[in-house]
């Protein structure tokens, strides 16, 4: 047992020298770390710059313009995005109420006068909207050299195979009575969810009380499809 101990004191000699050189050891490890806090010795001129860019100079100059740059641009960046997601969520929203049903067909059908006014007024035309419902036309549009009575129809629904459906008539005391010329000069169909539009004049569809639109083609035929975007119509202008 007296050997083993004495092979220990041996080795332990070795490693930190004889006497107290081990605890000698131990206090020039705590100096070096007072040096490095007091800023003393190679640890210390790390601290003492980074003391004087605390205290004197700024983070700005010591970036440069070029990274200010790249920060500003990130935030416009993140703007422009918030921005466009915005107004894709909103538009989103806007059709959703149509398509859900969750609007009544009177109110829909002032949104596709709104459509109707911000597409034609896009378009050069002066646009006129009478005092009041009674009359049987919702517009009236001064282009082409001349004012149009305009009725407009929108629809969210397809029926049959492909197509999509507008009403070319009022009700009179119950009864349902098609337009003509007397009421209206032209019929402006609009798919809404589709935003395509029919200007369709009032001599191409009397006496029907219908009038039926395909826009993806139909095997019967699509007699109004020559209609489709016809502003020209009401221009003169193809």
């Amino acid at each position: 047992m007296s050997e083993l101990v004495g092979d220990l004191m041996a080795v332990a000699d070795e490693r930190y020298g004889p006497g107290e050189k081990g605890k000698k050891s131990g206090k020039r490890g705590r100096k070096r770390k007072m040096e490095a806090r007091r800023g003393i010795g190679g640890a210390g001129k790390y601290m003492g710059s980074f003391g004087k860019l605390r205290a004197g100079s700024s983070a700005r100059k010591e970036r440069g313009p070029q990274d200010d740059r790249r920060f500003k641009e990130r935030g416009l960046q993140d703007d422009r995005n918030w921005k466009e997601r915005g107004r894709g969520e909103a538009a989103a929203g806007r059709q959703s109420l149509r398509t859900q049903g969750r609007l009544p067909p009177k109110r829909m059908g002032e949104l596709s006068e709104l459509d109707f006014l911000r597409k034609a007024m896009g378009m050069g035309m002066l646009v006129s909207k009478p005092w009041g419902d009674s009359d049987r036309y919702d517009f009236v549009v001064d282009t082409g050299g001349r004012l149009w009575r305009v009725q407009v129809r929108s629809t969210e629904t397809r029926f049959g195979a492909r197509g999509y459906a507008v009403h070319a008539s009022v009700y009179v005391r119950r009864k349902i009575v098609g337009l003509t010329a007397k009421d209206i000069d032209v019929i402006v169909g609009y798919i809404a969810h589709r935003d395509i539009w029919y200007v369709v004049p009032v001599r191409a569809f009397v006496p029907r009380k219908n009038l039926w639109f395909y826009p993806d083609g139909s095997k019967k035929g699509a007699m109004f499809e020559k209609y489709r975007d016809a502003w020209w119509v009401m221009t003169g202008r193809k």
